[in-house]
């Protein structure tokens, strides 16, 4: 696989990792029409009452709106509970010291677009696992893909069954909370419960 195409989520999760590190270029898909109830501005984490959805608001006028245009609702005070949950549920975790800090920095600023927040984070995320392939952002939207660019918009969703995905399988590793392994949370869990380790889970969820 040369190319991936897939729109950019937020705190996206271990399966979306998993995918791009098998790619050597990853292409972010900015101009498609924005869709609700997906992973684009919401997370998975695990806190010790169990997987819970992190829902980021956004501003939606009337009709069709560019993902690349999509405002993030600032009258609602999430980027303050979003960081109190994560801090909660992961501050006694093993590598929660040495990330923690990163993500509070990027949760202190005030980002207009969810496409902004969302490469910070993707960013960050992608620093944090050594990923080092390149991305750049679609100038416009193709319904159709080169033949050495696969396809993956919208293929990772909340109401998808992971076996339909060929590129991932979950693999366990030591969480906090719960005595059941809970598989594709945000990447945080992963990062935050086997820091330096979180390469080789990601290696070891690829069939």
């Amino acid at each position: 696989m040369h190319s991936l195409l897939i729109e950019p989520q937020y705190l996206p999760c271990i399966e979306y990792f998993a995918v791009i590190d098998t790619v050597e270029k990853l292409v972010l898909e900015c101009h498609e029409n924005y869709l609700k109830q997906t992973y684009r501005n919401r997370c998975r984490i695990l806190t010790a009452q169990g997987p819970l959805e992190l829902y980021l608001p956004v501003l939606q006028p009337g009709g069709k709106i560019k993902m690349k245009d999509v405002r993030i609702d600032h009258r609602q005070k999430w980027a303050k509970d979003h960081w109190r949950t994560i801090k909660t549920a992961y501050g006694n975790a093993p590598f929660f010291e040495h990330f923690g800090f990163l993500f509070e920095e990027v949760y202190h600023k005030k980002f207009e677009f969810l496409l902004d927040l969302n490469l910070e984070l993707l960013i960050l995320c992608k620093k944090l696992l050594d990923i080092n392939i390149p991305f750049e952002q679609t100038s416009g939207y193709a319904a159709e893909t080169g033949v050495d660019t696969v396809d993956w918009r919208s293929k990772i969703h909340p109401k998808k069954a992971l076996e339909n995905n060929p590129f991932y399988k979950p693999c366990n590793y030591n969480q906090i909370f719960g005595n059941k392994f809970v598989g594709n949370l945000s990447i945080i869990d992963l990062l935050f419960c086997e820091g330096g380790s979180a390469r080789q889970v990601l290696g070891n969820s690829k069939p």
